[in-house]
């Protein structure tokens, strides 16, 4: 009989399917229902250096008689925030026993380094570093950025007994450079391809307003190309996110070099009870494959398998739209 078992950053899962950091797995019952229906693991919901920051900010900006209440609010928030953080890993941890990945959402290491090893003894599994800040200054190189992110990973990973991935978003001008430079740091995973919040204008009213916060269907598919490549060039696990709404695109991710897949916005549109549909899904595809198990088709399709790796390197439409009839 096939098993959806596997392994992802050491951990052993018995799903590929792995709920993505959301304010869904911040709730312990929610997380207690996505065990019920088979999630692999968790990621928990991050918590955001820049949201601390802003934090500090506001509270710096009420005034205030003496310069020392600067750094006493910094100190406060920071250490009541990875509190309240560390105390959730805590319950999420004692309330399920499938693993638990914590997620921190940072672009500088300083105290973040002290605030992972409270999460590791917190009982997490793994811990899932989220990285990206967005350049404005245009004196700000590529080169110093990407080597600060490279700092944030080693700085943490080297401290730590539990795995680390790295959730990155796709704009890097060598995603194969930057993964292995990763890789080299300490991360035994890559999560790709990080969603970001985009705005979008209301002409009504002439104002920014949030664009549509959930993925679709046809978003798998850029993901597919890059995990196909990356998994060929680096040794890591690579978990596949943003896009995945059907176990069909799961399935794919898989063939493709992934070990593992994130899903959020499919469980928000339907709840957790797809999860139980995908790894039903999954399960007869490899029966009917005569497979017995997903380590057996993972990378099947890869860059370095398939007898024309150069389709996941076409990047622009040749004969596509050309053959189309408009």
């Amino acid at each position: 009989m096939a098993t959806t078992d596997v392994k992802y950053l050491g951990l052993d899962l018995k799903s590929p399917i792995v709920v993505s950091s959301c304010s869904l797995t911040a709730d312990v019952d929610k997380v207690k229902e996505m065990e019920i229906c088979g999630a692999g693991a968790v990621v928990m919901k991050s918590l955001f250096e820049e949201q601390i920051r802003g934090e500090v900010e506001f509270m710096a900006s009420a005034g205030h008689s003496y310069p020392e209440m600067d750094d006493y609010l910094h100190a406060y928030i920071r250490s009541n925030s990875i509190a309240q953080y560390t105390e959730k890993v805590r319950n999420i941890k004692q309330a399920v026993s499938i693993p638990v990945i914590a997620s921190i959402n940072c672009y500088s290491p300083g105290e973040w380094v002290e605030y992972a090893r409270q999460i590791e003894a917190a009982g997490a599994d793994a811990l899932e570093i989220n990285l990206y800040d967005m350049a404005m200054d245009p004196r700000t190189s590529p080169a110093a950025i990407e080597d600060g992110y490279v700092n944030v990973v080693r700085s943490i990973a080297s401290e730590l007994k539990i795995p680390v991935a790295v959730k990155i978003g796709p704009h890097f001008t060598s995603i194969v450079n930057f993964v292995d430079r990763i890789a080299a740091a300490g991360a035994k995973g890559v999560v790709i391809f990080n969603r970001f919040f985009t705005p979008d204008i209301d002409l009504e009213k002439f104002c920014l307003v949030p664009a549509a916060p959930l993925s679709h269907e046809g978003e798998y598919a850029e993901i597919l190309r890059w995990t196909a490549i990356l998994s060929s060039a680096v040794k890591i696990d690579i978990a596949a996110t943003t896009g995945i709404h059907s176990a069909e695109s799961a399935i794919k991710e898989i063939l493709a070099g992934a070990s593992a897949v994130q899903v959020c916005s499919v469980i928000y549109k339907h709840g957790p009870a797809v999860i139980k549909e995908f790894n039903g899904k999954i399960a007869a595809f490899l029966e009917k494959n005569n497979v017995e198990s997903i380590s057996q088709i993972r990378g099947r399709l890869s860059y370095s398998t398939i007898p024309d790796p150069a389709m996941y390197e076409r990047v622009q439409f040749m004969k596509t739209f050309g053959s189309l009839a408009l």
